[in-house]
């Protein structure tokens, strides 16, 4: 076949266009979703003493639970597409363990 082929749709096409689109926005919401992740931690690692933490924490941890989900889906989208990165596992097993502890706060 002459021309590249991007996804399934020759490259160029409108297919191929909006595959990538969709790729890259679910590529931009895991990374905003761990970066989310490392400001909460880093915040609730000067958040004071540690009997106030437990509270901060629980917040925190809420607040991230819909962005979690979100990056998961996100990350589930990107693994149909193509194979997944190291860097992109690693932020899988990171937001899977955040999201199994988040009961526990």
């Amino acid at each position: 076949m002459i021309g590249r082929i991007v996804g399934r749709y020759p490259a160029g096409s409108t297919l191929a266009g909006k595959e990538q689109g969709e790729m890259g926005e679910a590529e931009r919401r895991v990374k905003e979703t761990d970066e989310l992740m490392r400001e909460t931690v880093i915040r609730l690692s000067r958040s004071g003493p540690s009997e106030l933490l437990g509270a901060t924490a629980h917040e925190a941890v809420l607040g991230l639970k819909p962005h979690l989900k979100e990056a998961l889906a996100a990350l589930a989208d990107i693994e149909r597409r193509r194979g997944l990165t190291d860097e992109e596992l690693a932020r899988w097993r990171a937001f899977k363990m955040l999201l199994a502890a988040a009961p526990l706060f």
